[in-house]
């Protein structure tokens, strides 16, 4: 999917030192895959028997898309080499506290659009 590619394509740019298969987040978890899978089976039963059931509700979901990738790309960008997909326990040394761009506002502006990018 398009999330799956500018996972990597960001992460291959930006920090390229942590860049591998696993930055896909193809194999997240299993939890994840089930979500996933459920959203699509969701999705496909929608469209395929009702089609014009909410023309809004797409448009909504396609906007908070986009708008959740942007978020979640310019943190990846901002953190550089500071920024993982796995939970870190120990501090690197080259890892820096980002307090400026995005994360002047948010916190984890990562997991922010993640969790807004899952929901729409």
């Amino acid at each position: 999917s398009f999330f799956h590619l500018m996972e990597f394509f960001v992460t291959a740019i930006f920090n390229p030192r942590v860049t591998n298969s696993e930055s896909y987040l193809v194999n997240h978890s299993k939890a994840y895959t089930a979500a996933f899978l459920i959203s699509f089976l969701e999705f496909s039963t929608r469209f395929l028997f009702f089609p014009g059931a909410s023309s809004f509700a797409c448009v909504f979901g396609a906007m908070l898309v986009i708008a959740s990738q942007i978020i979640r790309s310019w943190a990846m960008i901002i953190c550089g080499e500071s920024f993982n997909h796995l939970i870190q326990t120990e501090k690197k040394d080259n890892h820096v506290l980002i307090t400026h761009s995005i994360y002047k506002y948010l916190r984890h502006p990562s997991y922010v659009a993640f969790y807004y990018f899952s929901i729409a």
